[in-house]
């Protein structure tokens, strides 16, 4: 009986609690100000002891919750992340034991500084965003001028018109700049070649895959047409006779028995 009192009474002096919390969303730095209103009750049946402060235990249970959920969330995704953490929330909490359950709700608002410090983050970063494309964009260029059999000598040369004919002997320092052009041109082509091989190697991989597993002539048929529209769009030729192959070398792609190898 003095057990079901002690209940009551603390589920009468726990309702229509609250309490605020600073919570710091994905933006390092940058917080929602929340309102938590919560209850809490002892569990009974729990065997362990009962807690020294069970409303600083509710509290302590309620921020390590919300904190975690805020912390995925941009500051100004402000509506998302309070759907998040009522929903984190939708189900009671509970600490190691089991000695206390708790239920709460929250409201969060983005105070004035943090929402300018926000929008001023997210300026910066699109800024820093389109300056990167820029530079990407600059640089796909610059390697197709490099990789240009005409143009490529050319530009080079009269980047480094300065260095040619301030002294000494320009035919000496054409042959120089010139030189050192071709070694770069050809570690570029290389690169190229290493990244198409590589890429090619993954298709003919792949299409093996695919075939090694197909039993039906039909669907093998389709299988084929298929591939063959692949790798016209692929650029890699096809075997004579119509029988697809890869790289040329006009492998038979039927299953069955086979003595050449890879």
């Amino acid at each position: 009986m003095i057990r079901i009192l002690d209940w009551l009474k603390e589920r009468r002096i726990s309702d229509r609690r609250s309490f605020s919390a600073s919570l710091e969303s994905k933006d390092h730095g940058l917080h929602y100000h929340a309102i938590i209103r919560y209850r809490w009750w002892l569990n009974l049946d729990s065997p362990a002891p009962r807690p020294l402060a069970p409303d600083a235990l509710a509290r302590h249970l309620l921020r390590e919750e919300l904190t975690s959920v805020a912390s995925t969330y941009r500051l100004l995704d402000r509506a998302a992340a309070a759907d998040a953490m009522n929903s984190a929330l939708s189900q009671e909490l509970g600490d190691h034991g089991q000695r206390i359950r708790v239920e709460g709700r929250v409201r969060i608002r983005v105070p004035k500084p943090m929402r300018e410090a926000a929008m001023r983050r997210a300026e910066e970063e699109e800024a820093l965003r389109s300056a990167h494309a820029r530079e990407t964009v600059e640089l796909e260029l610059l390697l197709d001028r490099l990789t240009d059999p005409v143009l490529g000598p050319v530009w080079w040369v009269s980047r480094y018109a300065d260095l040619q004919f301030a002294t000494g002997d320009p035919k000496q320092k054409v042959d120089s700049v010139l030189g050192a052009f071709r070694q770069l041109q050809e570690t570029l082509h290389a690169a190229r070649i290493d990244q198409t091989s590589d890429e090619k190697l993954l298709v003919r991989r792949k299409i093996e895959e695919v075939f090694s597993v197909i039993e039906d002539k039909e669907t093998l048929s389709l299988a084929l047409q298929v591939m063959n529209r692949t790798l016209d769009h692929l650029g890699i030729s096809r075997a004579a006779g119509g029988k697809p192959g890869l790289n040329g070398s006009g492998r038979d792609m039927v299953p069955g028995p086979s003595t050449e190898s890879d």
